[in-house]
């Protein structure tokens, strides 16, 4: 089995966490992380993947052992961040899987970095108003009446909270470790990352005003492109998915009968799917 490397990678003073596994020379798949996880929920993915491909996973800022970012962070700075990250490490051309947060992560940068980004795999992560479920609702709620939705979000960054991430959607509770929720939760508990978290969820509001432009950059580049997506997730719906065919005329399309965190029940299809779909773009 291919060894995963740990590394730091300073980028504006900043020290970035980088999981690595496989050979460098070989065509790169940048993987990046939703909340509240690190790039640990990537290991078994990267396991699977790394005999083949070069595949590297990038903490944000204030997640995983990244440092965080000073004052209030926001998804352009995690991208900022991020996107520096990529060239620090020397990527060219690149494939990315984008979870959760990946998305509006990973399309800032894709925009930033263009013909570079050669495939895309959205993994429950979303681009479209369309993919929206219920799960949303209290953020939504939130950020239309801080006071009243404020203890709907306090309860996201407490570890029911996190625990509620890992088990949504999910076929059974038994196929989710434990420890990926206490893991994270260790995180978001050192001094000021709850509320470095909960800033993040406030900005998220930014993300949907920006969707038409990434659709836009879709149309355009037409990527090769997998949305695979555990169905039952709540907080991105199926549509969300099939959406991303509307824009990208070969996309694949892929739902299974899993929740949010699909990796932790569906690894093995998503790493063949995700092969498959690498093949095909650096052909």
């Amino acid at each position: 089995m291919p060894v995963i490397r740990h590394r730091f990678v300073n980028v504006d003073g900043l020290n970035v966490f980088v999981r690595e596994a496989g050979d460098a020379s070989k065509p790169t798949l940048v993987l990046l992380p939703g909340y509240p996880s690190s790039t640990a929920a990537y290991a078994r993915l990267m396991d699977r993947l790394a005999g083949d491909w070069h595949a590297v996973a990038i903490d944000y800022p204030g997640f995983g052992p990244s440092d965080p970012l000073p004052g209030d962070p926001t998804f352009d700075k995690l991208a900022e961040v991020t996107g520096k990250t990529i060239d620090a490490l020397g990527i060219g051309d690149y494939a990315v899987y984008m979870f959760d947060f990946g998305a509006p992560v990973g399309f800032r940068i894709a925009l930033e970095h263009n013909q570079r980004v050669r495939a895309i795999i959205t993994q429950n992560g979303n681009a479209y108003t369309d993919g929206f479920g219920p799960g949303v609702a209290a953020l939504a709620d939130w950020w239309q009446d801080k006071a009243a939705g404020q203890a709907a979000v306090d309860g996201f960054v407490s570890l029911d909270g996190t625990r509620l991430q890992w088990l949504a959607g999910a076929r059974e509770a038994e196929h989710i470790n434990p420890e990926q929720a206490v893991a994270d939760q260790a995180v978001i508990d050192l001094p000021g990352r709850a509320e470095y978290m909960k800033a993040l969820l406030w900005d998220y509001q930014n993300n949907p005003p920006l969707y038409p432009v990434w659709q836009a950059w879709l149309r355009e580049r037409q990527p090769a492109l997998l949305a695979i997506w555990g169905k039952n997730d709540p907080f991105f719906i199926p549509a969300g998915a099939e959406a991303y065919a509307r824009d990208v005329t070969d996309a694949e399309v892929v739902l299974l009968d899993t929740g949010h965190f699909a990796l932790e029940e569906e690894v093995d299809e998503i790493a063949e799917r995700t092969g498959d779909l690498l093949r095909k773009a650096f052909a």
